[in-house]
């Protein structure tokens, strides 16, 4: 399929507005958004639940909510954000606190590469965390002053999601995977 070329993300949000399915804008590139696995399915969800019980509603959104960059539109899988500037009645957000994508094989590429380039150049992010759907992995990478510190992968205990406080078993992410 041709898709159209784009100036700027504003521009593009404005074109996927009026499209049946969900695109991705990067490096003034469209693709169409992937689908997941089961298991990528059901690791969401449960970091969902778990966040929004220790942070409260409104502030955890999953990958219906586009995150806009200066260069980019993507669907993080799980994003949440404080600022009163990503306000309700909006279809994206530009100010998140911390951003998680759960890895499949068709995007772990993409989300260990690409987007975390893009996703570091939003000033409010403090913390971007993989998730593998494949086996028992995280990894995080948090913001400390200007610099991005890359933690070792952890395969078992707990994850913890720095920026906002909260800890999440790996039983509990994992829970349902049969992993």
């Amino acid at each position: 399929m041709q898709f159209p070329t784009f100036a700027t993300v504003d521009d593009f949000v404005a074109w996927e507005s009026r499209q049946p399915e969900k695109y991705e804008f990067s490096d003034g590139a469209v693709s169409l958004f992937p689908g997941g696995t089961l298991r990528h399915e059901i690791i969401i969800p449960n970091v969902i639940a778990a966040l929004h019980r220790s942070l409260g509603a409104g502030r955890v959104r999953s990958s219906g909510v586009k995150q806009l960059t200066q260069t980019s539109s993507r669907y993080p899988d799980v994003s949440v954000s404080f600022d009163p500037r990503d306000t309700l009645d909006q279809t994206y957000a530009r100010f998140p606190t911390l951003l998680i994508e759960v890895l499949s094989p068709s995007t772990h590429a993409t989300d260990r590469g690409p987007k975390f380039d893009e996703y570091r150049t939003i000033e409010t992010l403090r913390e971007y965390v993989l998730i593998d759907s494949r086996k028992r992995w995280a990894q995080t990478i948090r913001r400390a002053n200007a610099e991005w510190i890359i933690s070792l992968p952890i395969i078992s205990g707990s994850l913890l999601f720095e920026s906002v406080a909260v800890t999440i078993p790996f039983d509990n992410l994992y829970a349902g995977t049969e992993l």
